[in-house]
């Protein structure tokens, strides 16, 4: 029975989102609407507090659902790493339903968007408990399919050429993920896929090296499209025409790190990283990564778009995870880890304030926030903490997680040595990256809070009346009450971060 529990995060959303497509709610009616909405939270909260409970008492508890036949089986199980990203996605997404009840007040068609809103709560979590790569990549696919509705929602053509686009990636990457998971079953010491610290891999593969190694940087990149690696990234920043309740999970948890997730599974759980640590495929990988940070910060400070702007910030910000599960070393999990879970309310924070100003103003553009700051204080001041935390700024979270992959990279160049020197170079290069991408962020955030704050003046001139707009305000309590936690949180995690970097100290030492 206590076995049993490990589904309930999985299946509860799941089956309570298919419940609200087939119950009638009649959405323009008041009374139905409010039931619609404690329905949800209701389903969300309940679903977050089983998580936090098995993560107290049920540490360890495995449980097998399913067989699919012979060794494959469908598995969850809660180990330490799948806890840190399954509590994540429990704290994160209850706030993050509660401020869609507000965004989509005014939209039609709420009864299928909270549907599989919930819904994709569920796969994520799938992703996140998973005991295989075979549930993993079952879950993964699953993502897929429950999040198109949500990117498609808005109809116009736009979304549905971004719906079709992010459908065409999603579908191409898992096909190449598909790959990886036949090969490790192939070669798996165990006979099965199961995530083991130090991975699967048996003594045959030894004969097939290369092969293994092509097929695990095909893996990677497949992977790599829900985490936007480049080139593979172009169906993110389109998708930002979904709402932006959508837009946040998707760059924050749902889509991007369940695949940067993945690639931390597969590295260090399926394949291992003593089988890979010194190849030509850690430096493709590590140089893939690198790439992508640079063009993900430098086409961020192009975009006048404030949500794509967001969204190559999200590419360049995802393959600083990548980068530390590239250098393939306990110090580069932790490091890792530790960005992907600050850097999930960095961006969630960041998302929700831009969708805060487009639900009050409309204003979708840079160049057209002059002077929001004055009228949305406290919009803006979760916007300033998100931004100085993206930027690394002391005392911020951000500068937490990018401290941990700066001495990873030094430890990377350390260990590598004599034996491995282009690896070396390349993990001090990844410094002088995260400097370079630091400097882009800065330009590219504060361009936004510079306008919000001061609003632009003509030389000589004092700020004009008619440049400062009028009549907007702050949302209402449901939108600011999770900035104000998701601002708090990134306050907390750069001025009190030993517990967490000590929990993801442990689990980097017993992964690599």
């Amino acid at each position: 029975m206590n076995g049993l529990l490990l589904a309930v995060p999985v299946l509860l959303p799941i089956a309570g989102g298919a419940a609200m497509l087939i119950v009638h709610f009649k959405a323009g009616e008041e009374g139905d609407g409010r039931s619609l909405a404690c329905m949800t939270e209701g389903l969300v909260l309940a679903n977050s507090l089983v998580v936090f409970w098995l993560l107290r008492y049920r540490m360890g508890a495995n449980l097998v659902l399913f067989r699919l036949f012979g060794n494959l089986t469908v598995r969850f199980k809660l180990d330490p790493m799948g806890g840190v990203f399954a509590g994540l996605i429990a704290f994160l997404w209850p706030l993050a339903t509660l401020y869609s009840f507000e965004y989509m007040k005014k939209e039609g068609r709420k009864r299928m968007f909270f549907a599989y809103y919930a819904m994709t709560y569920g796969v994520t979590a799938g992703i996140a408990l998973a005991g295989n790569l075979v549930t993993m990549y079952l879950c993964y696919e699953m993502l897929t399919l429950v999040t198109f509705p949500l990117v498609l929602f808005p109809m116009t053509k736009e979304a549905k050429r971004a719906s079709r686009r992010y459908l065409y990636y999603s579908i191409g990457g898992a096909a190449f993920a598909f790959i990886g998971l036949v090969f490790v079953l192939s070669f798996s010491s165990t006979g099965n896929t199961e995530f083991v610290p130090g991975g699967v891999l048996g003594q045959a593969a030894g004969e097939q090296k290369n092969l293994l190694l092509f097929v695990y940087v095909m893996a990677f990149f497949g992977f790599g499209v829900k985490a936007a690696l480049f080139p593979l990234h172009g169906w993110l920043p389109r998708a930002t025409v979904a709402p932006t309740p959508v837009t946040a999970l998707l760059h924050a948890v749902a889509v991007v790190k369940s695949g940067a997730f993945a690639i931390l599974r597969f590295t260090y759980f399926s394949y291992g990283t003593a089988f890979l640590r010194g190849s030509w495929a850690q430096w493709v990988v590590m140089a893939a990564a690198l790439a992508t940070i640079v063009f993900g910060s430098t086409m961020a400070v192009r975009e006048i778009h404030w949500k794509r702007r967001l969204a190559y910030s999200t590419i360049s910000n995802l393959s600083y995870i990548l980068f530390g599960a590239a250098m393939m070393s306990p110090l580069g999990l932790a490091a890792a880890l530790s960005h992907l879970v600050i850097h999930a309310f960095m961006k969630i924070c960041s998302f929700f304030c831009a969708g805060a100003v487009m639900h009050q103003t409309g204003k979708t553009q840079v160049y057209e926030l002059d002077g929001m700051g004055q009228r949305m204080p406290v919009t803006f001041g979760c916007l300033a903490v998100a931004s100085f935390s993206l930027m690394g700024i002391p005392l911020f979270g951000g500068f937490i997680s990018k401290w941990n992959l700066v001495q990873a990279a030094f430890a990377c160049k350390a260990s590598a040595g004599q034996t491995t020197p282009a690896i070396g170079w390349l993990a001090c290069a990844g410094v002088a990256v995260i400097l370079y991408s630091a400097l882009m962020t800065g330009i590219y955030m504060l361009t936004v809070l510079v306008r919000g704050y001061f609003p632009r003046m003509e030389w000589g001139e004092a700020a004009c009346p008619e440049r400062v707009p009028g009549g907007y305000r702050d949302p209402g309590w449901m939108m600011l009450a999770p900035l104000l936690v998701f601002a708090a949180v990134i306050l907390c995690l750069g001025v009190h971060s030993a517990p967490l970097m000590g929990l993801l100290a442990r689990i980097g030492g017993e992964a690599g």
